[in-house]
């Protein structure tokens, strides 16, 4: 455990720990990591192991490198391991302090500072916060002075009142990317090829992610809302955009947050820098039903001539009622006649629905079925996640369990959350079916999505393609790659003629796969 009293390594690094890079760029590490470097800041990126597996090897790092402070955070369901690696690091004799921030903190400050065992948490967006932070560690200045903060101090857990945040998102700091191993980020096509191949994605996609907003004007009860809302200037978002496009030969963008085209307007102000970078691009961007319906004809089009490839929309219920409770502003029908325009434009959608709303009923959930069947008859080739409702800190339902008397405090969720394994967990019943009903519901939602698609997503030529690709990408990953310095010691390989060959024979299969699905 770290006691403040000015006599810590204040020379040492700042150090930020993230959870494992899967396949996508981690935007929040890399904005926290680029203000503190532009601030003159020696700040390094780490990365553990997640769900229980092994962080001795960290451990041992950041005892080693001593640094000024060490930062973990992000969602929720990273409470649990980030709480036993604090425990492991004091174990070992920590001299240095902790500080948590992100989704996990913010809405529930003094209970994640206190589960965990870290010294500090950041409240709300932590650039600002985390750097000043860092500037009195290293100047030997009370802590208490910075605002923004959750301080434990023995027992007792302070905050210092409401801290600073980037107002103008134009002045967001230039991401490092020389912090994070490009191999983990760079390639979602072939993570998507080797994991969960679909007709979103192609092997050769290097995809940049670009971030476009902060805050949310929707409330949306399972949503943990913390700031207000900024968007970030179009051309500020392309330029940074085509400077890594170009770093990293990318042919792909990820507009990561739903509010890019939170207008026509805005919609039309992207399409247009997008048509002006120096190479035709695809990208994939986020958006909702309410926003797509204000779309024109024309405005879809133009997205669909300069690569739009992806759209992802919450549409979460096909109960007209279920999206009132949830405090959406669309019906189903507006979900289907929006689904079909999107293919009409050759835009491929990635959907979520929810089990177990607030009030749901059997009835509502077989509406959100018909929804989906009719959604996948339409188009074989939209992708669909299920999920049950998890009221996490932070939202409208999180709050209604307790006002409902369901639970009594945050111990009383964690102890339950963390009880069994998995990210979306019920927690509490606050639906109208019982709690196998519940359950029994999404199984059945499940259940129909895979039968659906088996029966309309595509040809068994383009199934076969894809368990092809599938195993040319395993084989390559275990057993060509390992075995590579043996094999090349005894025959004439040629390592660059090898990637080349297995990247064509991969975009070959690509192209195959997606005319068969009916997309090409």
């Amino acid at each position: 455990m770290y006691t403040f009293n000015g006599n810590h390594n204040r020379k040492g690094p700042v150090i930020l720990v993230s959870r494992p890079i899967a396949f996508t760029f981690p935007l929040s590490y890399a904005y926290l990591s680029g203000y503190l470097k532009q601030m003159g800041e020696d700040v390094r990126i780490l990365f553990r192991k997640v769900w229980g597996a092994s962080n001795h090897q960290l451990i041992k790092q950041l005892m080693t490198l001593n640094p000024v402070l060490v930062g973990f955070g992000n969602l929720y369901p990273e409470l649990e391991d980030i709480k036993g690696i604090i425990r492991s690091l004091d174990d070992a004799g920590r001299s240095f302090p902790i500080v948590v921030g992100g989704q996990m903190v913010s809405p529930i400050p003094e209970f994640a500072v206190k589960i965990t065992g870290a010294d500090f948490g950041v409240i709300g967006e932590g650039e600002i916060t985390l750097y000043q932070l860092v500037k009195a560690l290293r100047e030997g200045l009370d802590p208490s002075t910075v605002k923004g903060l959750a301080i434990r101090q023995g027992e007792e857990v302070n905050l210092t009142g409401p801290g600073e945040f980037i107002e103008d998102l134009s002045q967001l700091p230039p991401i490092p990317y020389e912090l994070f191993p490009e191999k983990d980020w760079l390639n979602i096509g072939r993570w998507y090829t080797e994991h969960r191949p679909q007709a979103h994605w192609r092997f050769p996609d290097r995809v940049i992610n670009v971030h476009g907003a902060r805050g949310c004007p929707y409330r949306c009860n399972f949503c943990y809302h913390h700031s207000k809302t900024r968007y970030r200037p179009i051309p500020d978002m392309m330029a940074e955009a085509e400077v890594a496009l170009e770093r990293f030969n990318g042919n792909m963008l990820y507009f990561s947050d739903d509010l890019v085209i939170s207008t026509p307007q805005r919609a039309n102000q992207l399409i247009e820098a997008i048509r002006a970078l120096k190479k035709p691009i695809a990208y994939s961007i986020s958006s909702r039903i309410d926003i797509l319906a204000r779309m024109s004809d024309d405005l879809l089009e133009g997205m669909r001539d300069t690569g739009c490839r992806i759209m992802g929309l919450g549409i979460e219920s096909g109960s007209d009622r279920i999206l009132k409770v949830i405090g959406k502003t669309f019906t189903a029908d507006m979900v289907l006649t929006q689904l079909e325009r999107l293919k009409r434009f050759k835009i491929l959608p990635t959907v979520s629905i929810m089990v177990g709303q607030h009030t749901e009923t059997k009835d509502d959930v077989m509406a959100s079925m018909k929804l989906m069947q009719e959604s996948i008859r339409s188009n074989p080739n939209i992708c669909y996640a299920v999920t049950v409702t998890t009221p996490f800190p932070g939202s409208k339902l999180y709050k209604m369990i307790f006002d409902q008397g369901h639970l009594k405090d945050d111990q009383d969720f964690y102890d339950i959350y963390f009880s069994s394994p998995g990210e979306w967990k019920q927690i509490v019943n606050l639906s109208e079916m019982s709690d196998p009903e519940v359950f029994a519901m999404y199984e059945k939602l499940c259940q129909v999505y895979e039968e659906e698609k088996v029966k309309f997503a595509s040809s068994n030529v383009a199934q076969k393609i894809e368990f092809s690709q599938r195993m040319l990408c395993k084989a390559d990953n275990k057993v060509i790659k390992p075995l590579w310095p043996k094999l090349s010691g005894f025959l004439p390989l040629n390592q660059s003629k090898y990637d080349a060959a297995y990247e064509s024979l991969q975009k070959k299969l690509d192209r195959l796969r997606l005319k068969y699905r009916g997309i090409s």
